[in-house]
């Protein structure tokens, strides 16, 4: 019988920031290929699968996968570093995160498309953009998944954008220009506010 699980830490907080040019949050989601990395280890795996069952100790663990307490130890923190599962300090025990494998999959046919993808998905990694390409196509691909970051009807002050661009990549500015240049933000005359376009 599964236990219930527990949601996750919403991705990209923005509280506090208030100035233009404040550093963003470092909160991501991992990605298709985190998860599958996480989990070819067998430890791992059989963790996983313990707490798929009910288990919520190491203890627990270590008795379901005859793991010694070490290796379970070991793997549960390796599950809870890779937001598979959480750990609550105070009860002492270990939880799975429901949204972590739905949540990646959306990311990844968001990136990737369905079927063999759009040239795009090469350009992310771990849910953050990498580079910013050259070639307009692709371009132009990878600034529109950025693009659904931001609601359509809603103004964004450029703190805002900075942060949601900032959850991205490193270089927000650059981010952020490069959204405005492709006329997929409109910023206005007096470059204090932001549409999505």
């Amino acid at each position: 019988m599964f236990r219930e699980t527990i949601r996750g830490k919403s991705k990209g907080s923005t509280t506090g920031m208030d100035t233009m040019n404040t550093a963003p949050t470092e909160d991501h989601s991992p990605s298709c290929r985190d998860l599958v990395g996480l989990l070819a280890q067998t430890d791992r795996r059989a963790a996983y699968a313990a707490l798929a069952l009910g288990a919520t100790s190491v203890t627990e663990v270590a008795e379901l996968t005859k793991l010694r307490p070490p290796a379970a130890a070991a793997a549960l923190q390796k599950l809870t570093d890779g937001r598979i599962a959480a750990f609550d300090s105070e009860k002492r025990t270990y939880t799975l995160l429901d949204d972590t494998f739905r949540l990646a999959v959306q990311a990844e046919i968001r990136v990737y498309g369905r079927g063999s993808g759009d040239g795009a998905g090469s350009y992310f990694r771990r849910g953050r953009l990498t580079f910013i390409p050259g070639k307009a196509e692709v371009r132009s691909r990878v600034l529109a998944v950025v693009k659904d970051s931001f609601e359509p009807g809603v103004t964004y002050s450029e703190a805002k954008v900075n942060a949601i661009c900032g959850e991205w990549f490193d270089d927000w500015v650059s981010l952020r220009r490069a959204l405005v240049d492709e006329g997929l933000l409109r910023r206005n005359e007096s470059g204090t506010t932001y549409e999505r376009v």
